[in-house]
């Protein structure tokens, strides 16, 4: 196993250095002054702050965030961070939406990039680029563009970005040697390889090769995110408008025949484990036991694959059906309108983007920082633990698409997950006919019907 680098080694290293790139992929850009500096900060010296600060995650993660609210107070020792936790984001959603309903809601709030259209339709959110340009955050070539693009809207920034981690693909290096996919075996730069990525032929024959016995060569969740990046990638598209969807479109034209090659692996239980399969063992914990060759996720997969006993790792970019695309996870850092300290959450927030605060919430390895000087350091890319080419995540940020920022986005993929499963899992399927089943199904949910006012 190559595991040379610890946490606590990239974080001495990260916050006593410059923490510019070892990777050669792009110039570092310059970090704007400390938001924690005496001229940068506008609320550190007055009278005493407490500040709520509401995240979620495992322990782990959870410890990165106190970690870091703790460091912001030595720093601004007239403010103070209590950290609120939930287990994950759906915990936290329910939280901070019961939260506003009793009118206590936390000063600043991390969320997920899909819960943004419903946060901002509740007025549960305080647009945040004006704040942080007072700090003299850099907007410009500072933090991840889709990070800011996917948490922008009615031309204004509405939350920081914090994780803007894209999906790729996670394969066991043991079972799996890219030079075999090559046409001539002889010729290593005939094969795939991380920088250059794969196309889907390329892919669909690793999962094959890898299926022998007990092993299993590929999985691929039945959801909208998992799919989506093949779609893309395909020429098709998720919904019918973009900007204003009203139904899934997953039975149209290239969308249709992404998804027909999709299944063709997917639904081949030779390749991929079985629906009771996964009932009994999930996923990752196969993967990490040897008998899954290749799965998909975001970075948050990275730490517990590495406390797998015997498990040597590294990802690749998606597979190409066309040009290479994406999805990525994101969640951001927003700021409640409600807050009675609005100057010191604003210092808080340019904080914790910030190179020290961003640092600290990165080296527990789940995330891609937004901010780029972070995501090309040390405290990311983590020298001598897998995954090796850890850059694929850094490039992927800049193919990645996201699904439509609605409201109901949520709701939508809720609906048809069970009709997805069946879509992979039921013994003979009718294809045209389920994809249009899904289809209509979202039907009601992105354009519902208006209701008819009753007569007098």
């Amino acid at each position: 196993m190559r595991k040379l680098v610890g946490a606590t080694a990239v974080a001495a290293l990260c916050l006593t250095a410059a923490c510019t790139s070892t990777e050669g992929e792009e110039p570092t850009p310059t970090q704007s002054p400390s938001p924690t500096s005496p001229a940068a900060s506008t609320a550190s010296a007055g009278d005493p702050v407490d500040l709520r600060f509401a995240v979620y995650g495992n322990d782990e993660q959870i410890e990165s965030y106190v970690d870091m609210a703790d460091a912001f107070t030595k720093n601004n020792p007239a403010i103070t961070v209590t950290v609120e936790r939930a287990p994950d984001s759906d915990a936290g959603l329910a939280k901070l939406e019961n939260q506003f309903r009793q009118g206590d809601p936390p000063d600043v709030y991390l969320t997920q990039q899909e819960d943004l259209p419903g946060l901002m339709a509740e007025h549960r959110v305080q647009p945040v680029d004006e704040l942080l340009e007072d700090r003299q955050v850099d907007f410009g070539d500072g933090f991840q563009r889709g990070g800011l693009e996917a948490f922008s809207a009615d031309s204004a920034l509405q939350c920081m970005p914090h994780d803007v981690s894209p999906m790729v693909v996670y394969y066991n290096d043991d079972l799996l040697n890219l030079r075999t996919l090559a046409d001539d075996p002889d010729d290593p730069d005939d094969a795939p390889n991380a920088e250059d990525g794969w196309t889907w032929d390329e892919f669909a024959e690793a999962a094959r090769q890898m299926s022998r016995g007990r092993v299993k060569g590929v999985y691929i969740e039945p959801d909208l995110d998992q799919l989506a990046p093949f779609i893309w990638s395909g020429g098709g598209d998720l919904v019918d408008d973009v900007s204003a969807p009203t139904t899934l479109a997953l039975g149209e034209g290239d969308t249709r025949g992404a998804l027909e090659q999709v299944l063709t692996l997917a639904r081949d239980p030779q390749v991929t484990p079985t629906q009771g399969e996964l009932e009994r063992v999930d996923a990752v914990d196969r993967f990490k036991q040897g008998r899954i060759g290749m799965i998909l996720g975001s970075r948050e997969l990275t730490p517990a694959l590495r406390r797998a006993t015997g498990l040597d790792f590294d990802v690749m970019p998606m597979p190409k059906l066309g040009p290479y695309r994406t999805i990525s996870s994101m969640s951001g850092y927003c700021i409640s309108p409600e807050t009675e300290h609005l100057e010191a959450t604003a210092d808080f927030l340019a904080f914790a983007v910030g190179r020290e605060g961003a640092t600290l919430t990165t080296i527990a390895g789940y995330t891609l920082p937004s901010n780029l000087q972070v995501a090309h350091s040390p405290a990311f890319t983590q020298p001598g633990e897998d995954p090796q080419d850890s850059f694929v995540f850094t490039e992927g940020v800049r193919r990645a698409q996201h699904p439509p920022l609605v409201p109901q986005w949520p709701e939508v993929e809720q609906e048809v997950r069970p009709m997805l499963e069946r879509l992979f899992y039921a013994p003979v399927i009718d294809l045209d006919l389920r994809l249009q089943q899904i289809d209509t199904a979202s039907q009601p949910i992105l354009a519902p019907a208006e209701e008819t006012p009753a007569a007098e």
